[in-house]
């Protein structure tokens, strides 16, 4: 973020890959300036859902980092 304001975000590959399919068309003018990440088991209180929402001009970086789950 260009505020030095790091977030961490548990994605699946599909949410990745609409990420990263947002970030490039936003990146060429297209799309919403902004990206909701649902937070899924990190939804803390009392809320039916929750999201994060990523703004495309606060983004100067990302990285991407895979695991196994077995």
């Amino acid at each position: 973020m260009d505020n030095e304001f790091d977030k961490e975000f548990d994605l699946s590959k599909k949410e990745l890959s609409a990420f990263i399919a947002w970030y490039d068309a936003k990146d060429t003018g297209r799309g919403p300036s902004f990206f909701a990440i649902d937070k899924h088991d990190n939804n803390k209180g009392p809320f039916s859902s929750r999201n994060d929402y990523v703004i495309f001009n606060k983004i100067l970086t990302f990285e991407v980092s895979e695991y196994s789950t077995k």
